[in-house]
């Protein structure tokens, strides 16, 4: 038991590492985004892929050393949960399980925060630009009929600053 302990430990602790090297890619995303730099949000999106394979790789592996221990103490895999099994072991192992469970639960947590605000920043963008491509492509209208209230009248299609025809 004691081996599968030290190993679950480790795993978590990289684990860990890849989260967090997740945030700085997350940050690195946003400052790419902010100032618009196409190839260095490419890149990010690489970078962020591959840190996704390297956890899957290692959830299978910790889910792998959950199922012999659920064996091992006698309960069903998805019973245990980090806390669950830092209450069924002794302390040093305890101890390690705790602070891994709270560092991995702060990562997530700010992992969150960091795709969620970044995901805002995106969809703004994504306003800005059909804001303008908008009013780029009533701009071109052939022939506006101004009404008494100052609206224009789109009668024909526009877009013609992308392509002449739409």
């Amino acid at each position: 038991m004691d081996v599968m302990l030290d190993q679950l430990a480790q795993l978590l602790n990289r684990e860990a590492g890849l989260y967090e090297s997740m945030a700085a890619v997350i940050d690195k995303e946003k400052e790419a985004a902010i100032r618009t730099e196409l190839n260095a949000l490419v890149e990010t999106r690489k970078e962020k892929e591959n840190i996704l394979l390297k956890l899957r790789i290692m959830e299978d592996q910790r889910t792998r050393i959950v199922a012999k221990m659920a064996d091992d103490l006698g309960y069903l895999p998805h019973d245990l949960t980090l806390t669950k099994i830092s209450q069924l072991v002794d302390d040093p192992y305890a101890r390690r399980l705790k602070d891994c469970s709270a560092k991995l639960s702060f990562l997530i947590g700010r992992l969150q925060e960091a795709n969620h605000n970044n995901r805002q920043l995106f969809e703004h963008s994504l306003d800005l630009l059909r804001g303008s491509f908008n009013l780029l492509s009533h701009l071109m209208e052939t022939n506006p009929v101004y009404h008494r209230t100052g609206n224009i009248q789109n009668s024909t299609s526009t877009g013609r600053l992308v392509y002449g025809e739409i």
